[in-house]
């Protein structure tokens, strides 16, 4: 996730996650815990993967990728080899001991960074990538989506979701509410389109998937309100209010389609026109 001073608070979560306490609001809140936290589903992550074409040969990256949920599921379902690129220390810790817990440590790999800076890795070393409802806290997506095309090999797919994609009318306020968790970009229809194409991108499929914020953030709430007492105790009252009103936020945006969560699939030009690979400290 790209560096915000409030991303910070951030890290007391992921040092927490998964106790089982969070554990059990996670089933509850999705139907099927994969150790996400935004708006991922397993059912979408199962057709995702098929659509990243992605080999058990093959190498993905996960941009943004937390504590390594829908990463280590996705590597446990095609047993390729991966690689998680996230800010936060605690994040990757809990990444790696729900990879070891699966039995794939040897297939993960994780790596501290911002996605604000150029991408350390090398030229063309990735069959595909993926990162899930992270690029709207990133500040120069134009920047980000060259960098993707670069690190990924000829004719590799890169999927990802925007759920900040506005397709109606915002309040300050409301725009104040749900940028809670730090630096927040909205962007209106048609943006992410122009940015990739010209990143060098073809766009292959867009899909509508903004019934799953608002199906997922009333799961979140109802589990929520269940273990309000262990929440309370847990984070503090302040931290669940700010966290029950941001859901609410959420779900109020989504359910008049305010704000819609896109999911794009694009792939690299299958000549990549580069001379040699570089890599990038």
């Amino acid at each position: 996730m790209a560096h915000d001073p409030q991303a910070d608070g951030y890290e007391s979560f992921y040092r927490e996650f998964d106790s089982p306490l969070m554990r059990q609001v996670r089933r509850e809140a999705y139907g099927e815990d994969i150790g996400q936290h935004s708006w991922v589903s397993a059912d979408d992550l199962r057709a995702d993967v098929l659509r990243l074409q992605l080999a058990k040969s093959g190498t993905l990256l996960d941009l943004g990728c937390g504590p390594c949920g829908p990463l280590t599921f996705i590597v446990a379902s095609v047993g390729c080899q991966a690689t998680g690129l996230e800010l936060s220390a605690s994040a990757l810790h809990a990444g790696r001991r729900r990879a070891a817990a699966l039995g794939i440590d040897s297939l993960v790999s994780t790596r501290e960074g911002d996605l604000n800076r150029p991408l350390p890795f090398v030229t063309g070393s990735f069959d595909a990538a993926i990162s899930l409802d992270v690029v709207l806290h990133v500040r120069d997506r134009s920047t980000l989506f060259e960098e993707v095309r670069r690190v990924l090999a000829a004719g590799a797919r890169f999927l990802f979701t925007d759920a900040g994609v506005m397709t109606g009318a915002l309040s300050n306020e409301e725009i104040r509410r749900r940028s809670a968790h730090g630096y927040t970009q909205f962007v209106v229809a048609g943006w992410n389109e122009s940015l990739l194409e010209r990143a060098g991108f073809e766009l292959l499929e867009i899909e509508d998937r903004t019934e799953s914020v608002s199906r997922n953030a009333s799961g979140r709430l109802a589990a929520m309100n269940a273990h309000r007492a262990e929440l309370e105790h847990a984070s503090g009252t302040v931290a669940f209010e700010s966290q029950r009103n941001y859901l609410d936020t959420v779900v109020e945006l989504s359910r008049r389609r305010a704000l819609s969560r896109i999911m794009y699939l694009v792939q690299a030009p299958t000549d990549r026109g580069i001379s040699s690979p570089t890599s990038v400290a």
